[in-house]
C-alpha cells in the first residue's frame, strides 16, 4: 500500500489583542485512508500573546496514513478557542487547510474565520458578554457547500509546518514531481 507520513507542528497563531489561546485540531479523510500511528485529533497547550502579537504553540504533528488510493486527501481542520480572565472559554476561529501532495517541507498559513453575528442583540451580547456564534456541524468547516449560506468574518491565522513523506506511491501508478 502506498503510505504518507506528516511530520509537522502548529507553530503559531495571531488573533489580535486575545487574553489566552488555544487549538483543537483533527484530521479528516477520504474511506480509502487509514490512520496506523499517530492521533487524528488533538490540542495545543493555551499561550498568551508576546510583543508581535503572536500566540507560539510549537505543538507537534505526527501522523502515518496508508491508503489505497488518493482520493479523499487528508484535510487539517482547526478550531481556535480563547480563555479569557475568568476562565471562560469560546470559540474564535474555524479554520481548515489540504494538506500537500507533494513530499517535502512545506509552510501553510490557514486563515480562520467565525460566524459574524447578524443582529444588533447578538454584537451587543458578543461585545459585553465575550462569546461568538458557533457552529451545530462542525463537518461544515471542510465541505463548504453550506458555508456559502453562512455570514462569516475573518479572525485571524494559525501558521503550520508539515514535511510530508511518501512512500510507494509510483508502485500504484501515482507521479509526484
Amino acid at each position: 500500500m502506498a503510505e504518507l507520513h506528516i511530520l509537522g507542528q502548529l507553530k503559531y497563531s495571531i488573533f489580535g489583542n486575545k487574553n489566552s489561546l488555544f487549538c483543537r485540531y483533527s484530521t479528516q479523510t477520504g474511506p480509502n485512508w487509514t490512520l496506523i500511528s499517530g492521533s487524528s485529533e488533538g490540542q495545543t497547550l493555551s499561550g498568551k500573546p508576546d510583543h508581535e502579537g503572536r500566540v507560539i504553540w510549537s505543538h507537534p504533528i505526527d501522523l502515518h496514513f496508508i491508503t489505497k488510493g488518493i482520493q479523499g486527501w487528508p484535510k487539517l481542520l482547526l478550531q481556535v478557542s480563547c480563555l479569557d480572565s475568568l476562565g471562560r472559554s469560546w470559540l474564535v476561529g474555524y479554520g481548515c487547510c489540504n494538506l500537500p501532495a507533494g513530499p517535502g517541507s512545506h509552510t501553510i498559513r490557514v486563515p480562520c474565520w467565525i460566524p459574524a453575528a447578524t443582529s444588533i442583540t447578538d454584537k451587543l451580547r458578543q461585545h459585553f458578554l465575550g462569546g461568538s456564534h458557533q457552529l451545530a456541524r462542525t463537518d461544515v468547516i471542510a465541505l463548504g457547500t453550506d458555508r456559502v449560506n453562512l455570514t462569516t468574518e475573518s479572525t485571524g491565522l494559525v501558521e503550520l509546518e508539515v514535511c510530508i513523506v511518501l512512500r510507494n506511491f509510483t508502485q500504484f501508478g501515482i507521479e509526484y514531481k
